[in-house]
């Protein structure tokens, strides 16, 4: 009996099952953590608090970031239509038209300004105070070539004449497309085409400029030889003792001073 009991010092020491049971249920309790609240929600349980200002937070943000999204796509829309092109330029060619002015300027006889050999023909068709046996037929010649020349103005003023329907057109499609300017590059655009067109303008009207003063200054010189021509046949028709010489556009027979 007294081994089985033991002393009771002994039974002091052993552990009971029930007390051991409840320490261990008590540290499990102590190590457990404990579970966490959440900020907000909208079920219902003791573990879910409602938290205005959090939620009101959120919906800032997202308002935010709705914005940001929104000023993004509109800098991107800006970019895309900055780099829209222009859809039908007003553009055009005058080479044919310059090209097509300069062989008027130099058909037939004409002294034009684009002949290579201007200055040795020029010099030749008008000599000056020069008189020769062939007289009769150098005055024929100077007043073809002169005609010539003229019908060439004439022709190549009909040539850039043919353009001002053109550039009517250009100038009226350049109008239209004002309004319809949404961008930057087509903005551009517009203002290269409207630089090159006046560009265009002005090359035209200097080759008709061009054109116009070869045929002034031929039709001068005709008239200046002819005086210096009539000049000096009368000087060298002229004898001592005779009439003075004839003033110098006085071409008549009885006045140049041959003896009849």
């Amino acid at each position: 009996m007294s081994r089985m009991n033991g002393t009771p010092c002994e039974r002091a020491r052993r552990p009971r099952p029930a007390i051991a049971l409840a320490a261990v249920l008590v540290s499990l309790a102590l190590a457990t953590p404990a579970p966490a609240r959440a900020q907000f929600g909208l079920g219902l349980g003791p573990s879910i608090v409602f938290d205005p200002t959090a939620v009101g937070k959120l919906v800032t943000q997202l308002n935010q970031q709705l914005q940001h999204i929104a000023i993004a796509r509109q800098q991107l829309q800006a970019q895309l239509d900055a780099t829209k092109k222009l859809q039908y330029p007003a553009w055009r060619s005058v080479v044919g038209t310059l090209a097509q002015i300069d062989q008027l300027t130099r058909q037939g006889q004409a002294l034009s300004y684009s002949l290579a050999t201007l200055d040795a023909e020029f010099r030749r068709t008008f000599p000056g105070n020069h008189v020769s046996a062939t007289i009769a037929t150098d005055l024929r010649t100077q007043d073809e070539r002169t005609l010539a020349t003229i019908a060439g103005a004439l022709a190549a003023a009909r040539a850039s004449a043919q353009q001002f329907a053109v550039a009517t057109s250009s100038l009226a499609t350049m109008k239209a497309q004002v309004g319809s300017i949404t961008s930057a590059q087509r903005a551009a655009e517009l203002e290269n085409a409207v630089g090159i067109h006046t560009a265009e303008e002005l090359t035209l009207l200097r080759q008709q400029l061009a054109a116009q003063a070869n045929a002034e200054t031929v039709f001068l010189a005709n008239q200046t030889n002819r005086d210096l021509e009539a000049a000096a046949a009368a000087q060298a028709f002229w004898r001592p003792g005779g009439p003075p010489p004839v003033r110098a556009k006085d071409m008549r027979v009885d006045a140049v001073g041959f003896v009849p």
